[in-house]
């Protein structure tokens, strides 16, 4: 039994020191804030948040180089932003709604197309 609490322990240090943990933790910070700027109901609200951590932790360290290009920042930058969890915010803040725009556009397309 002891020796299924240490591998149990181990696993869960492990995990909690996964780079793709950290960056979903920050980019759920990330969709949290969005969610808490824009004043959106709990159901909605949770949507930003699952997806922000998603986002972020999927895109990985890609997350930085995407904000360098974004902002106009040179390649310099991209290691200068290793701590990554600023970049998995700002994907987690900003990525929500970034597909929710694209979601939007595509209903509207294919509503307007019945027409």
């Amino acid at each position: 039994m002891n020796d299924n609490s240490g591998f149990v322990a181990t696993v869960l240090r492990d995990l909690a020191a996964s780079t793709a943990v950290i960056l979903a933790a920050w980019g759920a910070l990330g969709g949290a804030t969005n969610a808490l700027t824009t004043k959106m109901r709990l159901r909605d609200a949770v949507r930003h948040i699952l997806l922000g951590g998603l986002i972020a932790a999927g895109m990985g360290s890609l997350s930085m180089a995407v904000i360098t290009s974004w902002l106009g920042l040179p390649p310099q930058a991209i290691p200068a932003g290793g701590a990554a969890g600023s970049a998995a915010y700002l994907v987690g803040v900003f990525g929500p709604a970034v597909i929710e725009l694209a979601l939007a556009r595509l209903r509207a397309a294919r509503e307007g197309s019945d027409d």
